[in-house]
């Protein structure tokens, strides 16, 4: 499996209770040079995802810093959601 080697954009329009959202999903494969290009798109950000990998636990201590980082940078109220991928991968799991 490839690592992400940059940051990865994309922008989804999905419908939801019959209201059209428009998603721009930033995908930085937690890289830290990327952190300051982060920090100025939390600011108009109304939910943030977090991503950590089930069978990496030094992904899920770094959650930490984002999360710190956000609440530095975003607004207050913004949500946050935070989920684990690799679920399939369960002997190898380390969080």
């Amino acid at each position: 499996m490839e690592k992400v080697q940059g940051i990865d954009f994309k922008i989804r329009t999905i419908e939801l209770d019959g209201k059209k959202i428009k998603l721009q999903i930033w995908d930085t494969a937690g890289q830290e040079r990327f952190r300051t290009i982060t920090t100025a798109y939390y600011r108009g950000a109304m939910g943030i995802m977090l991503v950590y990998d089930i069978t990496n636990e030094k992904s899920f201590e770094n959650i930490k810093n984002w999360i710190r980082n956000i609440e530095e940078n975003a607004s207050a109220d913004v949500e946050k959601m935070l989920l684990g991928n690799k679920c399939e991968l369960t002997e190898k799991r380390q969080v």
